[in-house]
């Protein structure tokens, strides 16, 4: 079984992050996956205190070596992101920059949401995941108030639904094509 971390970006009280987490989670077909979402407001990891740099991979923080555990040990990762002022929200870049190793080669998918379907947060995000070596392999794009109530409510479930199952299957597909990849000796 594959490991599927889904990743709660937003950390406002307010937030509809977690409805939507809940309906992407309800997509990922259990035959493929094991689903955990990691909230980053229950998680809340300070702003980046470690004092070597992440790339070394010294981490001395109990809350930078769990991130890191569960970065590495997930098989694939989607990103549930809302649009913040044609950009991501800070929590989200914060725990992007704590690692580098672990998310090297890893395969990722976003997910937006906003009144333009998070288009600028999804490419902003995907510029940043790759620097640090993440496969971006797609995004979904979720717009109000035409596919997403401002409660979190998927309007267009069927279609919404189809485009969120076609991505995993492309993540699960990237996480196959891993597991063919020979060791290098």
């Amino acid at each position: 079984m594959n490991q599927l971390r889904i990743i709660v970006s937003s950390t406002r009280p307010n937030r509809i992050g977690h409805t939507v987490t809940q309906w992407v989670s309800e997509q990922a077909d259990p035959e493929q996956w094991e689903v955990k979402v990691l909230d980053l407001a229950q998680i809340g990891l300070p702003f980046l205190d470690e004092e070597g740099m992440p790339m070394q991979g010294n981490y001395a923080k109990p809350h930078t070596q769990a991130w890191a555990s569960e970065i590495f040990e997930s098989d694939a990762v989607v990103v549930v992101t809302p649009q913040y002022n044609r950009s991501f929200p800070a929590p989200i870049k914060n725990a992007i920059d704590y690692l580098f190793a672990e998310w090297n080669a890893k395969p990722v998918a976003l997910v937006g949401y906003g009144w333009s379907g998070a288009t600028d947060a999804v490419a902003d995000l995907t510029k940043v995941l790759t620097h640090v070596k993440a496969e971006v392999v797609g995004s979904v794009g979720l717009s109000f108030p035409e596919q997403l109530s401002t409660e979190g409510v998927v309007l267009d479930g069927d279609a919404a639904a189809s485009g969120l199952r076609d991505l995993l299957e492309t993540l699960h597909s990237k996480v196959l094509d891993l597991d063919e990849v020979p060791a290098q000796s």
